[in-house]
């Protein structure tokens, strides 16, 4: 028989060879990092319930890594390089409704590592009355990374949309929901602040906020000038009344937005369809562009008003529905939505801003620092000579934009837009059938010195596609790719399924998808929300490189703008039907554009018949 200490011996030499066993470690050896008080808390805002916040300590300094896995396609989290002892780390990327394995590994400076038990944590689902999403193209590979962010807004029935609801979703490159906020007010647009946080406005009233990433208000601004309504709780007061469609941070940290004033006119066009109605008078709705300083105080005002033609019109000039509830409409003198503003470009490289005007169909460069007007790209008809030489003049082929959104100059000083092409004429001339309509991202080239523009590159849908959106849309730049993210935001869809120009005319849906830059262009991300039981439109979208935020940008100064002095309007000359009839220069409009100029030559009365009318 063996003796024990020989049985021992050989067990002793046998446990490095015996599966799931290891020899002790040597008393010498540098011992692994410790980890203590791991905790896993869930986000506490129910309306951001797709971030968890973790909590540990360590022995030593250590540089963390979080895998989250929901069981396909795990995403591997290190976003905080820096050693620490003690850690607070947020944790953003769950998808709704699935269960995640959490596993959290340190390593310290001399590459020893430890690894915590993995937490298991089912992800809060989508709550009742989010938006269908349909991903219907995913070529992740062939897409800008990111994440794409949407702020869908519900429209219970044919009027206005729901003003106490935003569903901001975050896809990830396969279309799954990693991040949402179900918002207790009508979001339009969400950007990146400066400081790394989420910016947005609500409504029309005149409230800005900065949130981070967890739905915490890290300060919010808010519009003192209607009576009667509420501030927020610390709230930074702006001495304005509204503020839509735009919201963005000048690389000093102020705000650039839009807002509006109200003047009366005693004798003003009254009609898009008949140029011979009286003039009559009305309230006329300015678009003002202001830049507000983080304490609220407002730096300066751009008065459209003083800056384009207050009697020239376009189709829509003469509604008053977008600012239903916000003004009030007085039969004898009725409220005009005279301009519509959609969106300011802050043009860093001239200290300018690229504006757009939906009802005036026109895009226009403004002078930051003196607000002189520098150029106009847009149909020629019905410019008074004091702004006809500032009109751009085509070059080549291609078609004006009409009723556009979103214009902006990408990296290299080319202009992209979203052309909704909506009616794509002006008064007094016919417009376009809704059948007939197109919308269309659109690139221009621009000639500043020269003063000329040619199309350069447009998407107008697949072949055979009907792509018409009447109102929202946006085009953005992607710089990685190249590639466009484009909001078809609004929409409109009659009983019978063909398209309508106006909101209350059918059924809304939206759609974003991601082209390439290449004729043809590819579609190679794609997602529609469509509800044959509800409305739902995206005003703008959003490509973030990550849902986590970048580190905040240093601020800079830029050359103060002039004095805020509110100028007359330009001297204008009487009414010119016959300029509204003008062409443009030859071999720039495609046929259907070209029709429509047709039309409007035939139908106007002869510039001899015009009637002088007093301005």
């Amino acid at each position: 028989m063996l003796s024990a200490r020989l049985f021992v011996g050989l067990f002793a030499g046998l446990l490095p060879l015996l599966p799931g066993c290891a020899p002790p470690t040597p008393p010498d050896a540098p011992a692994v990092p410790v980890i203590t008080g791991l905790t896993w808390e869930p986000n506490p805002d129910p309306r951001v319930p797709l971030v968890v916040t973790v909590r540990f300590e360590t022995d030593r300094p250590v540089v963390p890594v979080v895998v989250i896995d929901a069981g396909e396609r795990p995403v591997t989290l290190e976003h905080w390089p820096e050693p620490a002892t003690e850690h607070e780390l947020l944790l953003l990327g769950f998808h709704a409704g699935s269960e995640h394995a959490v596993t959290l590994r340190v390593e310290d400076a001399d590459g020893l590592t430890m690894t915590a038990p993995a937490w298991h944590w089912t992800a809060p689902p989508l709550p009742d009355g989010f938006p269908p999403l349909h991903v219907t193209v995913s070529r992740p590979r062939r897409m800008e990374p990111g994440v794409t962010l949407l702020p869908c807004q519900r429209w219970p029935g044919r009027g206005d949309r729901d003003q106490f609801f935003t569903a901001l979703v975050a896809l990830d490159a396969h279309g799954d929901v990693v991040w949402f906020y179900d918002a207790p007010y009508a979001i339009s647009e969400v950007k990146r602040a400066r400081s790394g946080h989420l910016l947005f406005y609500y409504g029309t009233l005149g409230n800005v906020v900065e949130m981070d990433m967890t739905g915490h208000v890290v300060r919010e601004w808010n519009a003192t000038r209607f009576p009667g309504k509420l501030a927020p709780a610390d709230a930074i007061p702006v001495d304005t009344g509204t503020i839509h469609h735009d919201v963005s941070q000048l690389p000093n940290g102020h705000l650039l937005c839009l807002s509006t004033e109200q003047r009366y006119f005693p004798s003003y066009p009254a009609s898009e369809e008949d140029p011979t109605v009286p003039r009559s008078p009305a309230w006329v709705v300015g678009d003002v562009i202001l830049e507000i300083a983080p304490d609220g105080e407002v730096v300066k005002r751009w008065r459209m008003l003083d800056i384009l033609d207050p009697y020239r019109i376009g189709y829509e000039s003469l509604d008053w529905g977008f600012w239903m509830g916000v003004y009030k409409n007085d039969p004898a003198a009725p409220l005009r939505d005279w301009a519509h503003v959609n969106s300011v470009f802050y043009d860093e490289r001239d200290d300018a801003l690229i504006v757009s005007s939906y009802h005036q169909d026109a895009v226009f460069k403004l002078s930051r620092a003196t607000g002189e007007l520098e150029w106009i790209l847009g149909f020629p008809s019905g410019w008074d000579q004091a702004w006809r030489e500032k009109l751009l003049t085509p070059v080549g082929e291609g078609l004006y934009p009409f009723h556009q959104h979103a214009a902006r100059w990408t990296p290299q000083r080319t202009l992209l837009m979203f052309d909704n092409g909506k009616y794509r004429a002006l008064p007094y001339a016919p417009k376009m059938r809704a059948e007939d309509s197109f919308s269309r991202a659109v690139e221009f080239a621009v000639d500043e010195q020269a003063g000329e523009f040619r199309e350069l590159w447009r998407y107008g849908g697949r072949p055979g596609e009907v792509f018409f959106t009447p109102f929202l849309g946006e085009t953005d730049w992607l710089p990685l790719t190249g590639n466009v993210l484009i909001t078809d935001g609004g929409r409109v869809r009659t009983p019978d399924g063909k398209p309508a120009v106006h909101p209350a005319h059918g059924q809304k849906w939206a759609r974003v998808l991601e082209v390439t830059r290449t004729t043809p262009a590819h579609v190679v991300f794609e997602v529609v929300v469509d509800d044959p039981s509800l409305g739902w439109t995206i005003y703008r979208s959003e490509r973030l490189p990550s849902l986590y935020p970048p580190p905040p940008l240093a601020t800079r100064d830029i050359p103060p703008p002039a004095a805020d002095v509110a100028l007359p309007p330009p001297a204008v000359s009487p009414l010119d039907l016959g300029e509204r009839t003008a062409r443009p220069s030859p071999g720039f409009d495609l046929e259907a554009d070209r029709r429509a100029r047709e039309a409007d030559a035939a139908d106007a009365p002869d510039a001899s018949d015009a009637v002088e009318q007093p301005r």
